[in-house]
């Protein structure tokens, strides 16, 4: 069985995603909810994938995802895609960056905002107004229906303003 770096990074997402269900064992029941709704099935899907990754099993290029990384197609430069996806893994670094930083509450629009200011290049008005969809979508659904308590970044508890 050879180790190849698909195995490898299927392997640091499971870690990912067991440390993500562990860290929420000790936590009230509905704040625990999320991370074991998420992190339990991904945990499943990361070993799977681990394990087919291990055996070598490809897939066929025809059922590519279109996110997939890949410099065999000729319609994308090379440079160009390597810029592409390290552009996308930055931003989902900045955002769980974010969360852990600012926490969730405020993570989420300024990460819309941000997206659709700097990255979509919007105008204001459009990027300001589905900000606000946004954190409204989130803040009725996760804070007032659901009344998921989410911690508070660790900015604020270095602070001290928890």
């Amino acid at each position: 069985m050879k180790v190849r770096p698909q195995a490898i990074f299927s392997f640091v997402f499971l870690i990912f995603f067991i440390v993500f269900a562990y860290m929420a064992k000790d936590w009230r029941l509905q704040a625990r909810l999320y991370p074991w709704v998420i992190g339990i099935p991904m945990v499943i899907l990361a070993l799977v994938q681990l394990i087919l990754d291990l055996k070598g099993v490809e897939r066929k290029q025809q059922d590519a995802a279109p996110v997939d990384f890949q410099f065999a197609q000729i319609t994308v430069e090379p440079a160009v895609a390597k810029r592409r996806a390290i552009t996308m893994f930055s931003w989902f670094v900045g955002f769980f960056f974010g969360i852990w930083l600012l926490g969730f509450s405020i993570t989420i629009p300024l990460m819309v905002f941000t997206y659709l200011k700097i990255q979509s290049n919007e105008k204001w008005l459009l990027s300001l107004t589905l900000t606000a969809i946004a954190w409204g979508f989130f803040h009725a659904l996760f804070v007032k229906l659901l009344t998921l308590p989410f911690p508070e970044g660790m900015i604020f508890a270095w602070l001290g303003w928890t």
